[in-house]
């Protein structure tokens, strides 16, 4: 063989061929930070802390082959299709990996797939879900199979409810391959991706701050999971609803409101609970919050009572569709305004709004 023939042999073996680009869009939600008329500050809409935009992953880099052969044998044990690492993977469509749910909720995993060889990769013909319950066994999920994409691997994963009388339950999710029976038979393999980790609460085992503020929501958003804590509230707010860890309350600071009412404190629960519906009634992704806005801006706006006898709150500079729809979402149930980001709920939003209560879009 030719020294020009040999040469063309070592760099088509060493070829290498990796996945498009992975670009995350930020969220959109705006954190609202300007007091009520009534002296205090709306809660926080939906927090947008830790949702970060992911860099690519970076390109793989091969040193120089001491010889084709060598590159050769090298390859032909990588795996023809492969999960890229833990960073790239997906919860709900958002950058983190870890999450808090309220038991019977279902998640979304995503991980970033690649491929060794050739310009056109061997896909598996199938790809499964597996969990385990605090380190236990890895077992598959029945019914939640991955879906082959450009760059991710999505599957949707159904409730976990967590067994009456435990208290909380963590459960790692992973992708698992069918193996694939194509190409060099070394390389032929099942492979994995890193793992998720969400904490399952038992509601039924909530004591104490988090008993408290999911009362007044056990039966409008019986899934969701109360937090009791300042992670994600900024400035003065008192609650939010994070995409990573559910409602958030920080009872700290509202047991130093002994000015305020408990109904309006508990209001708070409400109101993030509406925010919950938005976010899971438009499918519970990051991908589907875009149309969950546009739509929340069709049907909300920002009108005063008709009513001249009848002082309209003025609205909030932070004021927003999505807010002003959970504010009249929360007045369905408990009509005090104590907290408002302020304007008019008229007949047509209210109506809009009490969809939410029966799991519907408006």
């Amino acid at each position: 063989m030719s020294a020009g023939r040999r040469l063309a042999t070592a760099l088509a073996a060493a070829a290498v061929i990796v996945s498009p680009t992975l670009v995350v869009a930020g969220p959109a939600g705006a954190v609202p930070s300007t007091p009520s008329v009534e002296g205090r500050t709306p809660d926080s809409g939906v927090s947008t802390r830790d949702v970060q935009p992911l860099a690519p992953p970076a390109p793989l880099v091969r040193s120089t082959p001491d010889s084709a052969r060598a590159v050769a044998a090298k390859a032909a044990r990588r795996p023809l299709f492969a999960f890229w690492g833990r960073k790239y993977n997906r919860l709900d469509g958002f950058g983190f990996t870890t999450a808090v749910r309220g038991s019977g909720t279902g998640i979304q995993l995503q991980a970033a797939w690649k491929t060794y060889r050739g310009v056109k990769p061997i896909l598996p013909k199938k790809v499964f879900v597996q969990a385990r319950v605090d380190g236990g066994k890895w077992t598959r999920v029945s019914g939640a199979r991955g879906k082959i994409g450009r760059t991710l691997v999505t599957a949707r994963i159904p409730a976990h409810v967590v067994p009456a009388g435990v208290v909380a339950q963590n459960v790692d999710y992973r992708l698992k391959t069918k193996k694939i029976t194509k190409g060099p038979r070394k390389a032929r393999r099942s492979v994995a991706s890193d793992r998720v980790t969400v904490r399952f609460e038992n509601q039924a085992m909530y004591t104490g701050e988090q008993a408290r503020f999911y009362a007044p929501i056990a039966n409008l958003c019986p899934n969701a999971s109360v937090t009791i804590d300042t992670t994600g509230i900024t400035e003065d707010h008192t609650g939010v609803f994070d995409w990573q860890y559910g409602i958030t309350i920080d009872a700290a600071t509202l047991a130093t409101l002994t000015r305020e009412p408990e109904v309006s404190k508990l209001g708070i629960s409400i109101h993030e609970c509406a925010h919950a519906k938005q976010f899971y009634n438009w499918g519970g992704t990051n991908q589907d919050w875009s149309t969950l806005v546009a739509r929340s801006a069709e049907v909300f706006v920002a009108d005063n009572n008709p009513d001249p006898n009848v002082a309209t709150v003025p609205m909030a500079p932070e004021w927003s569709p999505l807010e002003h729809a959970a504010d009249c979402a929360k007045e369905l149930i408990s009509p005090e305004r104590y907290r408002t980001y302020g304007g008019y709920c008229n007949a047509a939003e209210y109506a809009a709004a009490g969809l939410l209560w029966q799991n519907q879009r408006y």
